[in-house]
């Protein structure tokens, strides 16, 4: 009789914790200083708030992850542990490939 409500226990522990593990539990992420600007901006419009500027930036390992108003409002980037980090993209990488692909085909018609 005991052994069959610790295992009961045991079980619906285990539900609990995985319920909230793959549904609440949240982790902050890093924003760009363009998503930054964007959600500062959302929120002057949707509020109303009369600031012009952000009070203080809050940074987690070298990283914004969030703001402070003048207004007191505070908005952090939270994403689900269970979901993949967004990567943003850098455009210098295509720019790099770009030119030396200008160069090698300039390289191509000199030789001709």
């Amino acid at each position: 009789m005991l052994l069959g409500f610790m295992i009961v226990g045991f079980w619906l522990a285990l539900a609990v914790y995985c319920f909230w593990y793959f549904f609440l539990a949240k982790t902050v992420q890093p924003l760009t200083l363009d998503e930054l600007a964007l959600i500062w901006r959302l929120h002057k419009q949707q509020t109303g708030c009369k600031s012009s500027r952000i009070h203080s930036l809050l940074e987690r390992n070298n990283d914004i992850v969030g703001f402070k108003c003048d207004c007191g409002y505070e908005f952090k980037q939270k994403r689900l542990i269970t979901q993949r980090a967004i990567k943003t993209h850098n455009s210098s990488g295509c720019t790099a490939t770009a030119i030396s692909s200008q160069s090698s085909a300039r390289k191509v018609k000199e030789k001709q």
